[in-house]
């Protein structure tokens, strides 16, 4: 199963370096427009970043267990959400990937606003439980777009019915894999995340 989940994301590199790009812009263009007028950042915290400390709320108001099972569902729902919803021609994929792009860049320029050494923080947040996390949402972008694209503009020699099988065949492949990283993602981010943060945070 691991060989051909590597040999689908070869075969799909050009969409996951499209989804990566997507991703990068949203978070370049985020910092960007902070940097240039800082007081949108009270507009981004009230609407971004307020959804996401609710639902650290929710994923570290309990049991640690639970937090997890919360933590994996929700993004379960969000990658498949990406996936299935590319059929609207790719547009949801790609405003998935700019819009959490714009979240990170904003949680990066808060960062540099409030700690004179931003970036050990930023890696020690995000990087443990990142590096399984985002390569999962970035597979689920890529083949949302890939859905949208070839819905309207099936591969040469294949038509429309067949060219969505094979999509879709690829997608059950790639599934398993992302759940899995989405597992040890939420994993990381309950159980070792906090007790590594707990070393930069100023006390």
């Amino acid at each position: 199963m691991y060989r051909q989940f590597l040999m689908t994301i070869l075969n799909n590199r050009s969409w996951l370096i499209l989804a990566s790009l997507f991703f990068m812009g949203g978070t370049l263009l985020m910092y960007t427009a902070l940097s240039d007028d800082p007081l949108l950042l009270p507009m981004m915290e009230e609407t971004a970043l307020t959804m996401l400390k609710e639902l650290a709320e929710q994923v570290f108001g309990g049991h640690p267990l639970r937090g997890v099972a919360i933590l994996f569902l929700n993004n379960i729902f969000a990658s498949l959400q990406v996936i299935v919803l590319g059929v609207f021609l790719g547009i949801v994929p790609l405003f998935s990937a700019m819009a959490n792009g714009a979240i990170l860049g904003t949680v990066v320029f808060q960062l540099t606003q409030e700690f004179a050494r931003p970036l050990p923080l930023l890696l020690a947040g995000i990087l443990p439980h990142g590096v399984f996390e985002i390569p999962a949402f970035l597979v689920s972008v890529a083949f949302g777009l890939k859905l949208g694209y070839h819905l309207i503009f099936p591969l040469t020699g294949h038509n429309r019915h067949s060219c969505l099988k094979g999509i879709f065949k690829e997608i059950s492949i790639v599934l398993p894999i992302i759940f899995l990283l989405l597992l040890l993602a939420a994993l990381i981010e309950v159980f070792i995340t906090p007790s590594i943060l707990a070393f930069f945070i100023p006390r």
